[in-house]
């Protein structure tokens, strides 16, 4: 079988490797033809040594992916071969608050193997059920972003109808969260500097509001749309200097899910802004199977689908490395392992 590895040292490092498959599954796990593979900004950062650092030995690429069962290991009840199956992001987070053991089993990064192979072994209890409408493109996209997603503004966020959800950006994290806050039906500000992509967002995705984050006080834009009070949830994809602003955006009680750190590593915020309006800020590292089950649930029932801005082929694996990237994709980059070459096509 074939597999993508990286090791730390910049996209140059992503290798295609010809290898045997995996052995027979164990118990409690499953074996899984891996049918599409979906990137995350996390994954350019595992690429290039930001996270975890250099990884040696290389490691299997990517955290998400959705494919069919083709082989169960012994003790295995819920899961049979011909299920199509999406992965939990974390081999093990059954359910309840992570723990240190746990953090370690989070795949793609920290040197444990990822799913961009062709074939892979996987704990059956940290799978989920691809929703029925849903393609094997579409359902890959829900393991890191669209239970992130969930995670900040359902699970954590609390966001009821009628609340204002401030969300940064148009990448996947973002995208998805805009469609869960109309799901629950609440109203939503988009922060973002692309006129071009305010525009769709409004059409496609029920943005409410959407303002320019690169203009000074933009927290006073935020307090007049929402008549003085300020915004209930807020989706803080970029931490760094934006953090503190987002606090400042915050309605009495506000909660603050802080899910990535695309401006730095390093915040300063006004403690004062805390403690006058009680906000709570919440680290999101995704979050449970039981999590990503009940997001797969909400899709499924509400027959909504994931954005995909474009597919590429497993050959063209470097190209869509690069095209997550240039930061041109609005909603979710996927690679399809199915499709040759002609698969580069941009999804509308």
């Amino acid at each position: 079988m074939k597999r993508y590895t990286v090791n730390g040292k910049g996209l140059a490092g992503l290798q295609l490797e010809e290898t045997h498959p995996p052995g027979p599954p164990g118990s409690g796990e499953v074996c899984v033809d891996v049918r599409a593979v979906s990137l995350n900004y996390r994954d350019l950062m595992v690429a290039d040594g930001r996270y975890g650092g250099e990884q040696n030995p290389a490691i299997v690429a990517c955290s998400d992916m959705a494919g069919v069962v083709v082989e169960v290991g012994p003790d295995v009840t819920d899961v049979e071969p011909g299920d199509r199956v999406l992965n939990a992001p974390f081999r093990c987070w059954p359910a309840g608050t992570m723990n240190a053991k746990w953090e370690k089993t989070f795949v793609g990064g920290n040197g444990v193997d990822g799913v961009l192979a062709q074939q892979i072994i996987y704990p059956a209890d940290a799978l989920v059920s691809v929703p029925d409408h849903f393609t094997f493109r579409e359902g890959s996209t829900l393991t890191i972003a669209g239970l992130t997603a969930w995670a900040a503004v359902v699970t954590h966020g609390k966001a009821r109808p009628g609340d204002w959800v401030l969300v940064h950006g148009t990448g996947g994290v973002s995208i998805f969260a805009l469609q869960i806050a109309r799901l629950v039906g609440a109203r939503t500000i988009l922060s973002t500097a692309h006129e071009a992509k305010a525009e769709r967002a409004k059409r496609e995705f029920g943005v409410t509001e959407v303002i320019d984050y690169r203009q000074h006080g933009w927290p006073q834009r935020v307090a007049e749309i929402t008549s003085g009070c300020g915004v209930d949830v807020v989706v803080e994809v970029a931490g760094g200097r934006s953090l503190g602003p987002s606090i400042q955006s915050c309605a009495y009680g506000g909660r603050v899910s802080l899910v990535g750190v695309l401006d730095g590593m390093e915040s300063t915020i006004n403690v004062r802004d805390l403690l006058r309006r009680q906000v709570t800020v919440r680290g999101i590292l995704m979050e449970s199977t039981e999590e990503l089950r009940a997001v797969a649930h909400a899709y499924d029932v509400a027959k909504i689908r994931p954005h995909i801005s474009r597919v590429f082929s497993f050959d063209q694996t470097a190209k869509a490395y690069e095209y997550l990237q240039s930061q041109q994709h609005i909603g979710k980059v996927v690679i399809d392992l199915m499709e040759g070459d002609e698969t580069n096509t941009s999804l509308k």
